[in-house]
């Protein structure tokens, strides 16, 4: 495993981490611990692609990955203010509006 994957392994469940490249993957990276990394997960993760790697990466958005809370966390540390949030959030958060007919 990579020395900046290594951080993270609880992180990636879904695949085998020791197979993550931290410049070809620096988007699901980024992603995964921004979505569910702890405090100590976030700091390392800026410690090893710096804010500005960070913010690019996370405009590039992986849709139903993040909880309501979380993304604005992330809005917040990233110093974003408008974000398109349907492109981020889980679908029972984003799901779209439905009008309902009576009659």
């Amino acid at each position: 495993m990579s020395n900046k994957t290594a951080n993270f392994p609880h992180l990636f469940w879904f695949l085998d981490a020791s197979k993550l490249d931290p410049k070809k993957d620096k988007n699901l990276i980024i992603h995964q611990v921004l979505a569910y990394g702890s405090m100590d997960d976030l700091r390392k993760l800026f410690k090893i692609y710096g804010k500005k790697t960070i913010r690019k990466e996370f405009l590039k958005p992986k849709p139903g990955l993040y909880q309501p809370n979380i993304l604005a966390l992330v809005k917040s540390l990233l110093g974003i203010n408008r974000l398109a949030k349907k492109n981020y959030l889980k679908n029972i958060y984003a799901a779209p509006s439905r009008s309902v007919r009576r009659g």
